[in-house]
Parts: C-alpha cells; structure tokens; sequence
C-alpha cells in the first residue's frame, strides 16, 4: 500500500461533503455521544461500497448511467430529506431538540448518506485501481485492504469534526436562539447539497 494513496485518502476524508455535515449535526446536537455515532454512521456507509469494488460491482453501476442516475436521484432527495428535518428541528421547542437520538438511528441516517452517495461509487472505481501495482491487479484482497484503510480514516476524520462540533453543544443547549440558527444553517446546506446532487451530472 503506497504512501500516495494513504496522503489522497486522508485528504479525501478531510474535504467537506454530505458526511462532514451530518457528523458536525450530530456533535452540534447530539453532544459527544452523537459526535461518535456520526463517525461510525460515515465509516458503515463506505463498506457497501467496498463489497461493492471487490466483487466488481461498482464497475457495472458506472456502466449503466440509468442505474447510476437513480442513485444520484436517491441521494439527493434523502439530502433534501434531511433538510427538513433539520428545519422542522428548529422550529421545535427546546425541551424537543434536547432530545436524544439513538446511536442505531444516527448510524442508518449517516450509513444511508454515504451509500447514496454517488461520487464514492466513482472513488472506487476510478482513483482507487489507480494506487493497485500492475502486478496485483484483480488482487481482491489489496481492495478490501485499501478499502479498510479508508474506511479507518474516514471514522478518524468524523470523528474529530464531530467532537469540534461537540464542544459547542452545552453552550448552544443554553441559548435556544443560537441553536435554532444552526439548526436552519444545516438545514440549508443539506438543501443545497441535494439540489446540486440533483442536478448534477457524472
């Protein structure tokens, strides 16, 4: 496994996208317990589609823009999903967005974001082959190895915006108005990360 790929994966996990945004949610709202279940929820979203790249899957989804299509569609709407909830969350009162959300929720939210999430589909078959030698070519176990590593890097990268995001949590438990504006803020970008998502092209 090359240094090359262990650097353009970090930076990868480090670019800000639908799953950065849900773990800093999760730590804004949730406190440090969201903030660790947000990091899990975006390392489980990127194992399909390593089981997906070792069985040569992820090939046939590109190959077939229909398919293709109607999982950008799929993300998309979901993101938009999400904005209202996120919106609806600051319209409630604050005794109704202290409540917690349980880790399985959290985790099927944040896993579902990162499946629908076409541009990992094109990460795995585009930029990953690129990093396999010549020689291990078709090798299913270096995927699965590289595909654990960026699985690894992923949960460390969450997490560490989602305790950021944590650090804020009592202070904005403490001030409604404040917390109501971020909650509008996420909302917003998760609006428009899914219009863009939905009208985006490969």
């Amino acid at each position: 496994m090359s240094l090359e790929f262990l650097i353009v994966s970090v930076v990868l996990a480090l670019m800000p996208g639908t799953g950065v945004l849900f773990a800093i949610s999760c730590g804004l709202s949730q406190g440090r317990s969201g903030a660790v279940w947000g990091a899990v929820a975006g390392a489980v979203g990127v194992i399909p589609h390593l089981i997906a790249a070792g069985l040569g899957l992820s090939a046939l989804l590109v190959a077939h823009p229909q398919v293709y299509g109607g999982l950008r569609i799929a993300g998309g709407l979901y993101l938009l999903y999400l904005a209202g909830r996120s919106w609806a969350a600051s319209r409630a009162m604050p005794e109704a967005q202290a409540v917690t959300a349980s880790g399985l929720r959290i985790v099927l939210q944040g896993a579902l974001i990162n499946l629908l999430n076409p541009k990992l589909t094109l990460f795995f078959v585009a930029l990953l082959p690129q990093f396999i030698p010549a020689e291990a070519a078709g090798s299913h176990g270096l995927i699965i190895a590289m595909g654990g590593v960026l699985v690894a890097e992923t949960f460390a990268v969450f997490l560490i915006y989602g305790l950021l995001a944590a650090g804020l949590h009592h202070r904005l438990s403490d001030n409604p108005r404040i917390f109501q504006l971020c909650n509008e803020s996420i909302a917003v970008l998760f609006a428009g990360l899914g219009i863009r998502v939905l009208a985006g092209s490969r």
